[in-house]
């Protein structure tokens, strides 16, 4: 062992970090993973302990420090020369493949610009002749990475560095070039409209848990839409493993209920998940008097109206006329889902 301080260290240098490691190789298998932290606290060692496990695991691993960049070219440059070895390793015909794109990289990009409203395009000259949007070039070496077969793990390092260097040498629209560095997916009004009426309540947290989902999703599958995602992207927050986000509606039930109205509560909100457009108050009535078995029908309808009034309260469905017969339908459709799979073998 080396005694070494602030450089990274690897190998038998790289210890007691196991958990994380394996934390964050854990996260990788569905979701890409932002290191947020001070200098100096070992965010570089452990990204290189974990590609070294994800090598071991059979992925493809690459490690890019762009802090040297200054601009979303020279992203692009330093993206292909880290390339360039995996791609020698692969079969002549992908390695041809790949091999051109990757050296068509510099001759397709001549500036960067974005459009200003009122004010026509402007931006930073990288060369002569035509311009094509840096985005596309990318993403058209992104796509020929899926094409590979292969999971792939690239880690960007000293990112902060090259979005300080953009703003600092682009005044006028150094600000909008790095928000669209960052957020290279493309949402168009449609589109988002598209993500709340499938989600149905616009509720921040679980729109946003839906995009990052169908973020994931457009890059595995890069000719397809992201309206034709929604539906894929909702199902993926609801899985095992998933669903943490859910449990706790739930668990609120028997917090605040007594044991037997938080079990009928539950059987009533079982009936409503079974259809996206939810319950007739009269099956749900009917459900919850044959549960209460000795009570009379004045007893199951009083229990009724007030379970049903606590659920709208506290958001879980809502009444819902619009079909010309009120239904109560859940209010969230991902929870309804999720709802669904809990009470289905």
């Amino acid at each position: 062992m080396h005694n070494i301080a602030g450089s990274p260290v690897e190998g038998h240098d790289f210890f007691g970090r196991e958990a994380v490691v394996a934390r964050l190789q854990d996260i990788l298998d569905n979701d890409d993973i932002l290191l947020l932290g001070p200098r100096r606290i070992g965010k570089t060692s452990a990204a290189r302990a974990v590609m070294k496990q994800v090598r071991a695991a059979g992925w493809r691993a690459i490690e890019i420090n762009v802090a040297s960049c200054v601009d979303e070219s020279g992203f692009l440059d330093k993206l292909e020369a880290a390339l360039q070895p995996e791609v020698s390793s692969l079969t002549a015909r992908s390695a041809g493949a790949i091999g051109d794109a990757l050296a068509a990289i510099g001759r397709r990009i001549k500036s960067v610009k974005i459009p200003l409203p009122g004010a026509g395009s402007f931006g930073v000259e990288l060369g002569e002749g035509s311009a094509e949007d840096w985005t596309q070039v990318g993403g058209d070496v992104l796509q020929l990475i899926a094409q590979m077969e292969e999971r792939w793990l690239i880690y960007v390092d000293e990112l902060p560095i090259l979005l300080f260097n953009m703003i600092r040498n682009d005044p006028l629209t150094g600000v909008q070039r790095v928000r669209r560095f960052l957020d290279r997916i493309p949402l168009s009004e449609d589109d988002a409209g598209s993500i709340v009426t499938a989600v149905q309540w616009p509720q921040p947290y679980y729109l946003q848990a839906t995009f990052h989902h169908l973020r994931s999703l457009i890059g595995a599958n890069p000719g397809a839409s992201a309206a034709s995602l929604i539906e894929q992207a909702m199902d993926k927050l609801v899985q095992p493993g998933a669903d943490n986000d859910f449990h706790h509606w739930q668990g609120r039930l028997s917090q605040q209920l007594s044991r037997a109205d938080a079990d009928h509560a539950q059987a009533m909100l079982n009936l409503a998940a079974r259809d996206p457009s939810g319950a007739r108050p009269e099956s749900l009535l009917a459900a919850l008097e044959e549960r209460m078995g000795e009570a009379t029908t004045e007893q199951a309808r009083r229990t009724f109206i007030r379970l049903r009034d606590i659920l709208q309260r506290d958001a879980y469905w809502w009444p819902d006329e619009g079909s010309g017969a009120k239904r109560y339908r859940f209010r969230l459709e991902p929870l309804r889902r999720w709802w669904l799979r809990r009470d289905t073998l």
